[in-house]
C-alpha cells in the first residue's frame, strides 16, 4: 500500500495492491472516499448490501457509513480520500476545480493515469449528490459523544462514565450508539485512535511514543490494532508515505 499526501490540498490518495485482505467493518468519520478498481475484483459490504466491483468500477463511501472491503492479492485499488470539512464547506464548482488540480499533479508524477483521473473527478459530483440527499440524522446526544471521541480518542472514557453523563444505563447507551454510529463506543474509540495515530506518524515522533500517547498499553497492542484497521504495520505505513509535489 502507498499513501500520497498533498501539501496544498485536503486530499489523500491511497494505492492498495499486493495484499490479500478483508478489512473488517469500519467507517471513515473524517473523509468521503471514492475508490476506483484498476485491476481485479473487490467486494464491498455496506449497510447490509454487497457490491462486486470489477476493473473500471468505482464506489463511494460517505462518512460514518459502516462498510467492509475484501480484496485479493491480484487487486489494484486506487482510493481518493477527501476531508469531510472540505466537502461540507465547499461548493461543487470550487471542489471540482481543486480536485482536478490535485489529480493533475498526481498524473504528472505517474501515480495514476488519465482514465482514473477522469473517474475520480466525476465522482466528486456524486459525492455532492450524496451529501445533499443524505437524510439520516444522528441522535444529538450520540453526535456530541461521537465528536468527543473523534476529537480526543486517546482519552480513557469508560462506557460507565459516558452512560452516567447521558443519564442512561450502559447497555442502553451501547445499543443506541451502535444504532447511530454502526459500532460500539469502544470499537469506535480504537478506530479513531488509529486514525489520529496515522496523522501523528507524518511527523518525527517515535512509533512507541505515539502508541503510548494514543492510550495503547504497549507497542505490540498498537501494532496489532493498526495492522487490523489500516492493513499494514505502523512502520510499513511510515515507509509507504509519499508527498505529491505541486506541478509547475
Amino acid at each position: 500500500m502507498r499513501y500520497y499526501q498533498y501539501e496544498k490540498y485536503p486530499i489523500e490518495l491511497v494505492v492498495s495492491e499486493n495484499i490479500d485482505k478483508h478489512f473488517d467493518s469500519h467507517n471513515h468519520v473524517g473523509h468521503y472516499v471514492s475508490a476506483v478498481v484498476i485491476q481485479g475484483v473487490v467486494t464491498v459490504y455496506q449497510e447490509g448490501r454487497e457490491w462486486v466491483c470489477h476493473g473500471g468500477d468505482i464506489f463511494i463511501i460517505p462518512p460514518y457509513v459502516v462498510h467492509s472491503v475484501c480484496q485479493g492479492r491480484d487487486v489494484r485499488l486506487l482510493s481518493m480520500c477527501m476531508e469531510t470539512a472540505f466537502i461540507e464547506e465547499t461548493d461543487l464548482e470550487t471542489a471540482e476545480g481543486i480536485v482536478r488540480a490535485a489529480l493533475e499533479d498526481a498524473v504528472a508524477q505517474e501515480i495514476l493515469g488519465e482514465v482514473q483521473k477522469e473517474k475520480l473527478l466525476a465522482s466528486v459530483r456524486e459525492v455532492f449528490h450524496i451529501r445533499n440527499k443524505s437524510g439520516k440524522e444522528m441522535d444529538a446526544g450520540i453526535k456530541i459523544l461521537a465528536d468527543k471521541i473523534t476529537s480526543h480518542p486517546e482519552y480513557e472514557l469508560s462506557v460507565e462514565t459516558m452512560a452516567a453523563e447521558s443519564f442512561v444505563s450502559k447497555y442502553y447507551l451501547i445499543r443506541k450508539f451502535k444504532r447511530n454510529v454502526g459500532m460500539t463506543p469502544h470499537r469506535f474509540c480504537i478506530q479513531n485512535r488509529i486514525r489520529k495515530a496515522q496523522g501523528l506518524l507524518h511527523g518525527k515522533k517515535a512509533i512507541g511514543r505515539i502508541a503510548a500517547d494514543m492510550g495503547f498499553y504497549d507497542q505490540s497492542h498498537f501494532d496489532k490494532a493498526f495492522q487490523k484497521i489500516v492493513g499494514i504495520s505502523p512502520s510499513e505505513y511510515v515507509d509507504s508515505k509519499r508527498l505529491i509535489q505541486r506541478s509547475t
